[in-house]
């Protein structure tokens, strides 16, 4: 059977964006052109791929099937052309890394600075997400590695550890719990707290443990930014909890105060690391650069303030 490559191509964008307009518009091309062209690999595969609803494109099972081979052939001939462009030396390539704001503002920058430095000629692109988009952009193949919270992984992905994640309590420096060292979930009941919201790693670790120790804490924002977050903790707005090492300029300069956690203490090792497709060729650039968030991993990267979450 000879597959229109072109066709494929488009059916693919199709299925993704669940639209016949919205793939035009990132294709550059007219509904009825799109139309068209799956029609073609339609008549091709002689069975129906997509059905139409007036609200949205949803696979056949005929659909379902040739879009997963597609996927396959499209990481085959991905992995083909970094394996050609590793015949070169390192000194050209581009390497695409999903992570969440806090590891890229905490975490990335002097190893990010380093890596520039040996290898000028990589082009390095940065995506931010929450830690569960990550794991999905590293199993859709859309990035070459995922830092991200190491908990529930797809079987089909290979895991670095790098770092354990460590979540405190933060208030203002004159709050009367700022001169505790320790609390439990317990004591915090009947405070205000101002969280990250329900996406964010951080959350729904509070969330589980809340649940286990039969505490109800007192939410009267959530939000998507531990910038902004921080932000009103140091007004004395409320409490938080957050990452450690989105903290260490705001204790260093006296304008947060920091609460270990104990509940946290018993609870199990969670860490955040580097993901990756297993069987998947990386690239020379993406196997430097794990090398490098490995070395990097000792301890943690100073970072310029920034719009921050997990």
């Amino acid at each position: 059977m000879d597959w229109p490559y072109d066709a494929l191509r488009t059916f693919a964008r199709v299925a993704r964006e669940g639209s016949f307009s919205h793939a035009g518009r990132e294709l550059g091309r007219t509904q009825s052109a799109i139309s068209l062209q799956v029609a073609r690999l339609e008549q091709a595969a002689s069975q129906r791929l997509l059905d139409r609803t007036t609200r949205r494109v949803e696979l056949t099972e005929a659909g379902r099937i040739l879009l997963g081979y597609f996927e396959q052939s499209e990481a085959l001939l991905e992995q083909a052309a970094r394996e050609l462009e590793d015949l070169d030396t390192l000194e050209r390539g581009r390497l695409v890394i999903c992570t969440s704001d806090t590891s890229a503002c905490y975490r990335l920058p002097t190893i990010l600075k380093r890596y520039r430095a040996a290898h000028p000629g990589i082009e390095i692109e940065i995506r931010n997400a929450t830690s569960p988009r990550t794991i999905e952009a590293v199993v859709r193949r859309e990035v070459d590695l995922g830092i991200a919270t190491l908990r529930e992984l797809p079987e089909v992905l290979e895991a670095t550890p790098l770092f354990p994640r460590r979540d405190v309590m933060i208030c203002h420096p004159e709050h009367k719990l700022a001169r505790r060292r320790r609390v439990r979930l317990k004591d915090l009941e009947g405070y205000a707290f101002i969280l990250l919201d329900e996406n964010c790693s951080s959350r729904r670790l509070l969330d589980v443990l809340c649940g286990e120790a039969g505490v109800q804490l007192s939410v009267s924002m959530e939000l998507s930014s531990i910038e902004v977050i921080k932000h009103f903790v140091r007004i004395d707005v409320g409490l938080s909890v957050v990452p450690a090492a989105a903290i260490e300029e705001e204790l260093a300069a006296g304008q947060l105060a920091q609460v270990e956690i104990r509940d946290f203490e018993h609870a199990p090792r969670v860490d955040m690391g580097v993901v990756h497709m297993r069987g998947r060729y990386l690239s020379r650039a993406a196997r430097s650069f794990l090398e490098e968030l490995i070395a990097g991993a000792v301890s943690p990267a100073r970072a310029r303030r920034r719009p921050a979450s997990e």
